[in-house]
């Protein structure tokens, strides 16, 4: 009878766990450092009039973070650097031209960036991050945020979140989240609509506070309208993307 009675005490507090509020936050301390391999493949399919061309594009990268400092406040000041990458257009391999780039950015606990040093190009970071919002969170619960455009993508997008479960991966136990990112209707540059859709699920190590996997399926069609010899023409760009980020150690 007791060895029952303390199965079922066990199965009660693992029960309780699971259905527990969960606050998250990014945790580091200093001198923190984390390897990640991401690997992105899709292609892109190009219509003009009668034409067509498609892309077929492989990219992995391997990057190392590192926490270099800790605020007193919990503000996070980590350093990415992208230590080695190919890219594979149409089965021609490259190394990636940005192999050695190094970005610090600064960081609320709950993801939210404050700064970013180093960064080239026009990428925004404030519309990749994951922002985790301030009550603790549960299965069930869902969260949201709104992206105005940029140059990168000219039309708003609806990001959604969901906490589904809790999963072991990698040996760390994580939330399970899904994402889903939906793209507005209006776009800021004239003759241009733009179609996106992104699902994924992402796994954060709740107790170490941080990313172990991200997973998404990623789609998006373009069409730029424009007058070539006073006669009107469309050009249609389709691309579907999958994309992983994982842990290594």
């Amino acid at each position: 009878m007791r060895k029952y009675s303390a199965i079922l005490l066990g199965l009660s507090v693992v029960a309780s766990a699971a259905h527990a509020g969960v606050k998250l936050r990014y945790k580091s301390q200093v001198g923190d450092k984390s390897a990640y391999q991401m690997v992105m493949e899709g292609e892109t399919t190009v219509f003009v009039a009668e034409r067509r061309q498609k892309t077929n594009l492989t990219t992995e990268i391997f990057l190392t973070q590192e926490v270099l400092e800790v605020a007193d406040s919990g503000v996070i000041n980590v350093a990415t650097q992208i230590d080695s990458g190919r890219i594979n257009v149409n089965q021609v391999s490259s190394v990636i031209p940005n192999v050695g780039q190094r970005v610090v950015t600064q960081m609320h606990p709950n993801g939210q960036i404050i700064n970013t040093e180093g960064l080239q190009g026009n990428l925004n970071l404030n519309q990749m991050q994951l922002v985790f919002p301030d009550e603790e969170l549960e299965v069930g619960s869902t969260w949201s945020k709104e992206l105005p455009p940029s140059l990168q993508v000219p039309v708003g997008l609806d990001v959604k979140y969901k906490i589904v479960g809790f999963e072991r991966v990698k040996g760390k136990r994580c939330i399970k989240v899904l994402s889903e990112v939906r793209s507005g209707e209006t776009s800021t540059v004239e003759g241009l609509s733009l179609d996106v859709k992104a699902d994924g699920t992402i796994y954060f190590a709740f107790e170490e506070g941080m990313m172990v996997k991200n997973e998404v399926k990623s789609s998006m069609k373009m069409i730029l309208k424009r007058v070539v010899n006073n006669k009107s023409e469309s050009i249609i760009t389709k691309m579907n993307m999958d994309m992983k980020m994982e842990w290594q150690y």
